[in-house]
């Protein structure tokens, strides 16, 4: 691929409204909670939290619609998963394993949203 095409590719962002589908690799990591969101080891609560792992950063626009809670991101390698309760049962095994992940993009807003960019209603499937 010539460099101007690479470079044109690799500004493209993905829009923030809308079905999404990406590919990656689900993970599990801990974050400190409340009461300050900064430590466990300080005495935070924490937190379990399923990423997707992405194979190549990706870049999300912001929503013209939201620009108040539709902000985007670039250079995203690791997008939170917001799943119900019940899915953490169900989607157990594809834990480290590469997979199809759908739903909605949702910029972060609490203290609880580890990532800029957030997959809502995610549903998951094995690649």
């Amino acid at each position: 691929m010539p460099l101007v095409a690479a470079l044109l590719a690799a500004s493209v962002c993905l829009p923030h409204a809308g079905h999404q589908r990406l590919e990656g690799v689900v993970v599990a990591r801990t974050f400190a909670g409340p009461p300050n969101f900064e430590s466990v080891k300080a005495g935070d609560q924490p937190e379990r939290y399923w990423l997707l792992r992405l194979p190549r950063p990706i870049c999300v626009a912001q929503d013209p619609t939201d620009p108040d809670t539709g902000e985007g991101a670039r250079n995203l390698r690791e997008i939170q998963l917001m799943f119900q309760p019940s899915d953490f049962a169900r989607y157990r095994p594809l834990l480290g394993k590469t997979v199809i992940a759908e739903g909605a993009f949702m910029s972060a807003i609490s203290g609880h949203h580890h990532t800029p960019i957030l997959l809502e209603g995610a549903k998951l499937r094995k690649r």
